[in-house]
Formats: C-alpha cells, sequence, structure tokens
C-alpha cells in the first residue's frame, strides 16, 4: 500500500500496529504491514520519530518531495543483502551494465509506440508510430551511450509531437513552466524515488550507471532504469489534461495531489501478469542477477 500525503497541516504518528494519519479532526489508520511507501508531497506535515521507527520496522520507506517533485529525501531499512556482492559486479561489468541498459531504453521506446498507437484517432498515430520504431530498430547496432540517446532522441521528437497533439502542451521541456510539463517532471520525481528504493534493496548503486554520464549527484543508474518505466507516467498525466493548475511557478497542492494520485494508479495497474510497481521490483532484482552472471 502507498500512502500519499499531499496537504498542510497532517499529522501521522503510530498506535497499537496502526498508522494514523490525521488533518483538522479527521482520522485514517492503516495497518503497518500493509504499508510499502508513504509520500511527503508537501511541507507543513508532522511525522513522529514513534511512527518512522514503525515505518522502517515494518519494511516500510519513507519518500520526501520538494514542491517540483523532486525526491530529496528517502528513509528506508538498512541495506545489507547482496549489497556488496551486487555492487562488485556494477562496477567491473561495464559491457554488461550497457546491454542492460540498452535493454531499459528499448522498452521505453516500445511502450511510447504502443502509447501512441492506443491514441488512435486522436493524433497522426500512424507517422509517429512509424518514426518510433526506426529508432527502436537502431538500437539494435548501439555500441556506444551516444548512439544509444541519439535513437532515443529521435523517438523523442516523434512521440512528444503526438503527445502535443493529445494534449495541447507547448511541447516536452524539463524547465518549462506551463502545468503539463510540470506535471510531467512531478511524475518522474515519484518514479525516480521508487525506482530509487529498488535499486538499493537488490544492493546496486543508484550513482553508478551505464548510459547517462556519471555526476556527482546524479543517481545515473536510476536514470538509466527508469527510462522502461516513464511511458506509465505520460499516460497517467495525459488524463489530467484541463485539471492542472499552477501558481508561483509550481503545481498547486490540488494538482500535486492529482498527480500522485493517478500516477500511483497507473503504477497500480497490471501490464502481463502484475501490477507496473511490482515489475519495477522484479526488474531491478533481474538487472542485479544479469550483473553478476553475463
Amino acid at each position: 500500500m502507498q500512502i500519499v500525503v499531499g496537504s498542510y497541516g497532517v499529522r501521522i504518528r503510530s498506535r497499537k500496529g496502526l498508522l494514523v494519519v490525521e488533518r483538522n479532526g479527521e482520522r485514517k489508520t492503516y495497518p503497518l504491514h500493509d504499508v510499502d511507501e508513504v509520500l511527503l508531497l508537501t511541507g507543513g506535515i508532522t511525522i513522529s520519530t514513534r511512527a518512522l521507527r514503525a515505518l522502517l520496522n515494518a519494511g516500510a520507506t519513507v519518500a520526501v518531495f520538494d514542491g517540483r517533485g523532486n525526491p530529496i529525501g528517502l528513509f528506508l531499512p538498512p541495506v545489507a543483502n547482496a549489497t556488496v556482492a551486487a555492487r562488485r559486479c556494477q562496477y567491473s561489468n561495464a559491457a554488461g551494465g550497457f546491454r542492460t541498459a540498452v535493454g531499459w531504453v528499448w522498452a521505453k521506446l516500445y511502450l511510447q509506440e504502443r502509447n501512441v498507437k492506443s491514441w488512435r484517432g486522436k493524433v497522426d498515430h500512424r507517422r509517429h508510430a512509424e518514426a518510433i520504431a526506426r529508432a527502436r530498430a537502431k538500437l539494435r547496432s548501439a555500441s556506444t551511450p551516444r548512439e544509444v540517446l541519439e535513437a532515443e532522441a529521435e523517438a523523442a521528437e516523434a512521440y512528444w509531437a503526438a503527445y502535443r497533439q493529445l494534449t495541447g502542451f507547448p511541447g516536452r521541456d524539463q524547465d518549462g513552466g506551463d502545468p503539463m510539463n510540470m506535471a510531467l517532471n512531478y511524475g518522474y520525481g515519484i518514479l525516480k524515488a521508487l525506482c530509487f528504493k529498488s535499486l538499493l534493496l537488490v544492493g546496486l548503486d543508484p550513482y553508478a550507471g551505464f548510459i547517462h554520464v556519471d555526476k556527482s549527484g546524479r543517481p545515473s543508474l536510476v536514470l538509466d532504469f527508469m527510462e522502461q518505466f516513464r511511458p506509465h507516467v505520460d499516460r497517467a498525466v495525459a488524463r489530467l489534461v484541463g485539471r492542472l493548475r499552477a501558481e508561483g511557478g509550481l503545481l498547486d497542492a490540488g494538482s500535486r495531489r492529482a498527480v500522485a494520485a493517478e500516477v500511483l494508479a497507473e503504477l497500480g495497474k497490471r501490464d502481463g501478469r502484475n501490477p507496473i510497481s511490482a515489475e519495477i521490483h522484479r526488474k531491478a532484482r533481474e538487472a542485479a542477477r544479469a550483473l553478476c552472471t553475463s
């Protein structure tokens, strides 16, 4: 279970095996053993150390976000299982890691193509899907990060053109001040926190990537890994067209809650046998195994 807290004045505490979330006299309780993540989306939230301890003892994580959706803190139990072995494999197997990361980008482009096809009747789906398919085919012969990024950029041009037709937003811009771009950034921030957690729990170093360039403070492996799940966030945000509002250069509180709820609902859907959120954990375990066997 994921608990999203996005309102000022909320108090979080624990009592007799329950997590208690209170605001303005209203109270909700959740069994601690059912809680997987608590996402704190805004300031003005109070969480007791007793509740934090109880969550960590139950194996849950608590993620803290800034107003733009960037995860700025993550509380989780100490990671011990296979950390040294997995990280040694990660550091020594650059070739295997690159092949794995190319697979993540291939999966992203596959989902982008699938998204565009699902928007049939609303966008020029055939032309854009074919352009993405051509870019995806180029990944089979990609042997350097630069070639991967070139194929990714080619697909992005077609994909975001389709997304612009669908939503009317001005175009993808990470620094864009319009509600849709801010909502995409916010949704990716939530995805980033979930991917960060999964990679840590399987023992991998979130900062040692294979395609994104290493840079102090940049979780390059997280950025590589989350590529394959970004189109799910895009689908969720597209459903919020016309419902998002911004104030002071940020999404307002209601919009942030709406984005979080929609993204988590999308990640809770099944894609094949498992919910997408479970696939994040499975893919992280799969990556750790691949790095130690390839």
